[in-house]
């Protein structure tokens, strides 16, 4: 797919990294001819140094034959504009940046007239993963599927008990456990398990349930469902301001800490009903003041990733039971033992993930489709959603038992018409089905690429 990419920042450019690992033909557009250069000696792309906004530049480009353009500038309007101006030149899907919360709020009124097939808002996606996890403790991701019948939850298994004694089919069959652990992260590598497999302390365990299964399994697990009460958040970006509405809707109303005094007045002028407190948040008295100690979560959200990775483990030394930690270098991790800083959250990644998947849903031609991606287990295993758009004479309607995967997949779920399959060996997937499989191999676009 030939695929325009407007803006080398952030999110344009592991979009870029991305898009073009999974052999893609990129053009990149940026001002910025030191960005360029950088990339243009890393990917094999091609790169145009100028502005989105050029009609010159988008037909140099090539925008009449571009099947997508991305548009990730810093400038919400420049995004916009350059969407629009790539669907008057030919492109045929367009997906614009957007994160004001004055224009994020309204694009749905303005989208079809903008000619844009999506929006991408990577502030406001980290804060609805942040939300989501906040309702367990140990919790570091969870991923809905057909809007939420169905999800993939990811956490690490702190301590030893009953799930630990036992193999997963012996789990299943004691506890009635319908859950489906599909990855296990252990020692930096990822497997897929089958039922003769054991969990141990320390695995980063995905698994898949309906969200009521889901709480079962991880009442098993130690982890217990309850909504934090007294939360401190440390910096007032765009992911704390978005944040923070979900959690006054269910009246929630933590403390924000912002060091910079513009910001925090802008904060809460905002939210004029919310505790701001401008000071360092860094300082170990204004946290003793706030009750960090007392604290059910804390989330850091500042603008620098180190001050943010040193307070997430400063909070989890000082036993804080729900620890969230925003960074925007992956590279970050490897430096750090990453569960000393509780749940880690990188906006960008959570944007190339939906991007890839809307990539690889349009992109698809065969019968069964792509519907959506999910990285797991820290980037290393991917969990897919497939429509089977037709029968297919080597999958559908063959029992389970009977069919020869490769290995590194399992199938997780099947979904079908609103009831969710935890699939057994004599069940059989059928034409107009949803199936939802994990694996550690790269680049499925298709269904049948699970088969030997």
């Amino acid at each position: 797919m030939k695929i325009i990419v407007i803006g080398t920042g952030k999110v344009g450019g592991i979009l870029i990294e991305q898009l073009a690992q999974e052999g893609h033909q990129i053009v990149a557009i940026e001002r910025n001819e030191k960005k360029l250069m950088e990339l243009q000696n890393s990917l094999d792309i091609l790169c145009l140094s100028g502005s989105g906004t050029d009609r010159n530049i988008l037909l140099e480009a090539g925008v009449g034959s571009a099947e997508l353009v991305i548009a990730a500038t810093d400038s919400d309007e420049v995004n916009m504009i350059c969407c629009l101006l790539a669907r008057k030149l030919g492109a045929h899907h367009t997906i614009a940046r957007v994160r004001k919360p004055e224009l994020a709020d309204e694009i749905s009124i303005f989208s079809d007239d903008m000619g844009l097939s999506m929006t991408i808002n990577p502030e406001l996606y980290a804060a609805q993963e942040i939300f989501s996890v906040l309702r367990f403790p140990g919790l570091m991701s969870v991923e809905p599927f057909r809007h939420g019948l169905f999800e993939i939850v990811e956490f690490r298994l702190a301590k030893d008990g009953p799930v630990t004694s036992m193999t997963l089919q012996e789990l299943a069959s004691k506890y009635n456990s319908k859950a489906l652990v599909c990855a296990i992260r252990r020692n930096g590598s990822t497997f897929i398990p089958d039922g003769s497999a054991t969990l141990m302390k320390g695995d980063v365990i995905s698994f898949a349930a309906e969200p009521k299964e889901a709480e079962h399994f991880l009442k098993l697990c130690g982890i217990i469902s309850r909504m934090p009460k007294h939360v401190i958040i440390m910096g007032a970006g765009m992911i704390a301001y978005y944040l923070v509405r979900m959690m006054r809707e269910v009246g929630m109303k933590p403390v924000v800490i912002e060091s910079d005094p513009d910001h925090a007045g802008s904060f809460n002028q905002a939210l004029p009903d919310l505790l701001v407190i401008n000071a360092s948040g860094t300082s170990r008295d204004i946290l003793d003041e706030e009750g960090l100690d007392e604290a059910d979560a804390f989330i850091a959200l500042t603008g620098i990733d180190e001050v943010n990775v040193l307070m997430g483990m400063y909070a989890e030394r000082e036993g804080v039971p729900k620890v969230v930690t925003k960074i925007s270098r992956n590279n970050i991790v490897d430096l750090i033992d990453a569960d000393r800083a509780g749940s880690i959250v990188c906006p960008r990644d959570i944007v190339a993930n939906r991007v890839i998947s809307y990539v690889r849903a349009a992109e698809s031609a065969g019968s069964s489709n792509v519907e959506t991606v999910y990285r797991i287990s820290e980037q290393s295993a991917e969990a897919l959603e497939f429509i089977v758009k037709e029968k297919h004479e080597d999958l559908t309607g063959i029992p389970l038992k009977d069919l020869m995967f490769r290995e590194g997949i399992l199938i997780c779920a099947i979904l079908r018409n609103r009831s969710v399959i935890i699939p057994r060996g004599n069940d059989t997937i059928e034409q107009g089905d949803h199936v939802i499989i994990t694996t550690t191999l790269k680049q499925l676009t298709d269904l049948s690429m699970i088969l030997l």
